[in-house]
């Protein structure tokens, strides 16, 4: 169940008029116990996020780059850039100093659980459903985080956004990438976590009834989020523990449905974006506008963030579900990549021992057969793990 509602009405309120004056009196249309109120188009949510414009600093050690561009820039090198240490390099690169991508969240609350009662009362403890008036989401969706966790702010803006003390881990992951030493939950077979669920993009569904709403990602690995909407709240401490995507409670307000993750395990976002802690908290309200799904998203880590971060994302319906097919991978059966002992990306190829072949209709079979090879008289080494044999 939620917890006990920390703010009254009145002051509740009270914070609505004042966030609200700060966002118009900068020419902003914002309601924080309601964000949705004044949006036609993701556009008016896009516009709040970003300032359109780009930002150039010509004493950024960053180079004006974005998250992206300097995920991208080890595989944009040219001939003469390839010849060159790693900080003359960087200071060879010159970004476009992004679209004004803002992260500080604009909500006037300090934790997910004030965000998420603030709207629960707002909503009067939220709107009971039946299935036939339960909003239609049906459909496959494509997916885009428009702000910092698409990698579209600016890496001297992520860089303030991080706490002090996780900075030098940040400082690592951007050097590695600015190197070509990538890492990525996939080449490992790992799941995304809750910062790649929405950052790069791909095909979402949304399936729901009175009680539960999943909220199923088909990139790179088939992956469900459930989201709880009938009163049962969380796990309590003894039976909670980290998981990849947390556990989620929510509720409906009208047709936006509202949802706070918590107990999520502490990963990495993605490229060029730094590790979250195991205290990231989340809120997220979604709803349909239009042609659009449109989910505004707010960030709480009070030990690795700096502030609250905030992002959009916008789904938009596919016009064939045949340009994103379900794929249903479960990465372990192709997977044939691994990094060697100085970070690079390397890949075992056939007659490897740890060549998986994704061409063997019958695995098991090659199972057997390589412990038979290795239980009989004479067998080498190589032959019993199924490698080359040594002539």
């Amino acid at each position: 169940m939620a917890s006990k509602l920390p703010l009254t009405r009145a002051m509740l309120a009270c914070a609505f008029v004042i966030v609200a004056a700060c966002t118009q009196s900068s020419g902003q249309a914002f309601d924080p116990a309601n964000p949705f109120a004044r949006a036609s188009s993701s556009r008016d949510l896009i516009a709040m996020l970003i300032a359109g414009k780009p930002e150039l600093n010509p004493n950024d050690r960053f180079r004006n780059l974005t998250s992206e561009a300097w995920t991208a820039a080890w595989e944009d090198r040219t001939p003469e850039q390839e010849k060159l240490t790693s900080d003359a390099f960087l200071r060879s690169l010159s970004g476009s100093g992004g679209k004004g991508v803002r992260i500080k969240s604009p909500y006037p609350y300090k934790s997910a659980e004030e965000h998420y009662n603030a709207w629960l009362a707002a909503a009067q403890g939220g709107t009971k459903h039946t299935r036939a008036s339960l909003p239609d989401w049906s459909g496959d969706w494509d997916g885009r985080d428009e702000g910092v966790l698409g990698r579209n702010a600016l890496v001297r803006d992520v860089w303030d956004a991080v706490a002090a003390d996780h900075r030098p881990a940040f400082q690592q992951l951007l050097t590695a990438e600015l190197e070509g030493r990538h890492w990525w939950p996939a080449d490992s077979c790992f799941p995304d976590g809750v910062g790649r669920f929405y950052s790069l993009g791909g095909t979402y569904h949304f399936m729901m009834d009175q009680t539960i709403v999943l909220i199923d990602k088909d990139r790179p690995n088939s992956e469900t989020r459930y989201v709880y909407v009938d009163g049962r709240g969380f796990l309590p401490p003894d039976f909670s523990y980290p998981m990849w995507y947390g556990q989620s409670q929510g509720f409906w307000s009208g047709d936006e449905l509202i949802v706070w993750t918590r107990d999520i395990k502490q990963w990495v976002i993605t490229h060029a974006l730094p590790e979250h802690s195991g205290e990231l908290q989340t809120i997220e309200r979604i709803n349909k506008i239009g042609d659009e799904i449109v989910l505004d998203l707010t960030l709480y880590d009070p030990k690795a963030f700096a502030f609250p971060w905030h992002d959009v994302v916008v789904f938009r319906r596919l016009a064939d579900w045949k340009q994103a097919a379900p794929t249903f991978n479960e990465c372990v059966f192709s997977n044939n990549v691994y990094h060697d002992e100085n970070g690079a990306l390397q890949e075992y190829t056939a007659g490897d021992p740890h060549f998986r072949d994704v061409t063997d209709q019958r695995p098991w079979a090659t199972v057997f057969a390589r412990a038979e090879r290795a239980a009989s008289p004479g067998a080498s080494r190589s032959e019993a793990s199924g490698g080359p044999t040594k002539r």
